[in-house]
């Protein structure tokens, strides 16, 4: 018996897309953003007693990484999350410490370790939460260059970019300093150093690829409130160091060398560190 040959075809087309079925493997949660929620449960108990206001930030990262996870792992057509995207919840007993900065630094390397093995779409929101808990963390120490460090295209472009801005942050603080209070002139001043040495940081960060972009003379104040008394002065600082921040998330958010993200990482979480005082 002789089957038409357009009936051959769709058996053909129904059976390759049952095997291609049948073959597609169930969605698995993430594991790196499974550490990450777990370490950020962990820091939420313990530094319940000893430090609340870091552990009611830890328990909010670990709910939205929790939301995360599902996200990635995906959602039936019912907009449920499937069967195998469920993952067991730590039953966690961590132990109370009083050794703040310390358990906050160690906090901050385990997001570090974990930063370039998470899904691409998930680094905005992990990196913001490093920000987050740095302004509530220690004083940085010695920013960590990994001697791998590659920049080509997109990420030259952006740490030349950084560099401009970088030159212009400390030359607008210095503006700014003229004006400021005399409780907030200390801060300013180390800011503005900061600054300084992060344009130097990444001029030797891009002379083994490009010739770094040399600083202006002066800088226009731009959209930047101009400062005539320490109140204005104040407005000024805030934007200026809300915009570092935001231009180094994005280079992290956006980085495609995983030492480049670092890097930048590190950076945006140093700067809102500064801004602390400001506050």
């Amino acid at each position: 018996m002789r089957f038409p040959k357009h009936f051959i075809l769709a058996t053909i087309t129904l059976f390759t897309a049952t095997a291609l079925s049948a073959c597609t493997p169930a969605p698995e949660p993430d594991e790196a953003l499974i550490a990450l929620y777990t370490d950020a449960l962990h820091d939420s108990e313990a530094l319940l007693q000893s430090a609340p206001a870091v552990a009611a930030l830890r328990r909010e990262h670990a709910e939205e990484i929790n939301e995360e996870i599902r996200r990635v792992c995906g959602y039936t057509d019912e907009g449920t999350v499937p069967e195998s995207c469920t993952f067991a919840i730590p039953d966690l007993a961590a132990a109370p410490t009083d050794k703040v900065e310390l358990h906050i630094a160690d906090s901050q390397a385990r997001i570090l370790t974990q930063l370039n093995a998470i899904p691409t779409d998930s680094i905005p929101l992990i990196t913001e939460q490093y920000i987050e808990q740095a302004r509530l963390g220690p004083a940085v120490g010695d920013i960590d260059v990994h001697g791998g460090l590659i920049l080509a295209e997109e990420d030259l472009a952006s740490a030349q970019d950084l560099l401009a801005q970088e030159y212009a942050a400390a030359w607008a603080l210095g503006v700014a300093l003229a004006y400021v209070a005399p409780e907030l002139q200390n801060a300013t001043e180390n800011a503005l150093d900061h600054h300084r040495e992060y344009a130097g940081l990444l001029r030797s960060t891009i002379e083994p690829f490009a010739a770094p972009s040399p600083a202006e003379a002066g800088y226009d104040l731009g959209s930047l409130t101009t400062p005539v008394d320490p109140g204005t002065a104040l407005v000024m600082i805030t934007e200026i160091q809300n915009h570092a921040i935001a231009s180094w998330h994005d280079a992290a958010s956006q980085a495609t060398d995983p030492h480049w993200r670092s890097l930048a990482t590190q950076i945006a979480g140093v700067t809102a560190q500064d801004t602390v005082a400001f506050t």
